[in-house]
């Protein structure tokens, strides 16, 4: 296993569930904006092992995480949502 930030692929589960809830533009890149956005204001958690990825998810679910997860996901999405990359 290389080196991966895990915080990316908990972001992209928590952004696919609220963007259930949303209506606004959901294609790739806004999709894409959205993510970089909301892990750009989160403290990477990057493990090698997949071990390693295990506890980072377990820590991850601590209520205070997901809090602060959701938040970022939700100024994501309206920060892309004024301007969606729409066709």
């Amino acid at each position: 296993m290389s080196v991966v930030n895990v915080m990316e692929k908990i972001v992209e589960e928590h952004l696919d569930f609220i963007l259930n809830e949303v209506d606004c533009c959901k294609c790739d890149s806004c999709r894409d904006d959205m993510m970089a956005i909301a892990l750009n204001s989160l403290q990477p958690k990057y493990v090698s092992s997949l071990k390693g990825e295990l506890f980072s998810r377990i820590d991850s679910k601590k209520y205070q995480n997901n809090i602060d997860i959701d938040v970022a996901v939700a100024k994501a999405i309206k920060i892309v949502s004024t301007s969606p990359h729409r066709k």
